[in-house]
């Protein structure tokens, strides 16, 4: 579930910014494509537009989730626990 959060909620934040800065420069009725417009209404925009900066928020975000394990998490190493010498053994 924390995984799940930490990848879902900042991807969430992103789209909601990119959504709204990619629309505040565009209007949805002028975007065409071949001269057909490409969306039907500004509603459909609007959502295509946030689900597809959602996804690649996710994207980014699994990334930076990937990167920042330890070498040992992603390979799953896992040294022989080191045993303390006695106390009545001499240190070298």
């Amino acid at each position: 579930m924390k995984k799940g959060i930490l990848l879902l909620w900042p991807s969430f934040m992103i789209a909601m910014i990119a959504t709204a800065v990619f629309f505040s420069i565009f209007e949805p009725a002028e975007l065409k494509l071949h001269g057909n417009p490409l969306f039907a209404d500004k509603l459909s925009a609007y959502s295509v537009f946030f689900l597809v900066s959602w996804a690649f928020g996710a994207l980014n975000t699994s990334i930076v989730l990937l990167l920042e394990k330890s070498a040992r998490d992603i390979n799953g190493f896992t040294p022989p626990p080191v045993e303390a010498p006695d106390e009545d053994t001499p240190l070298p």
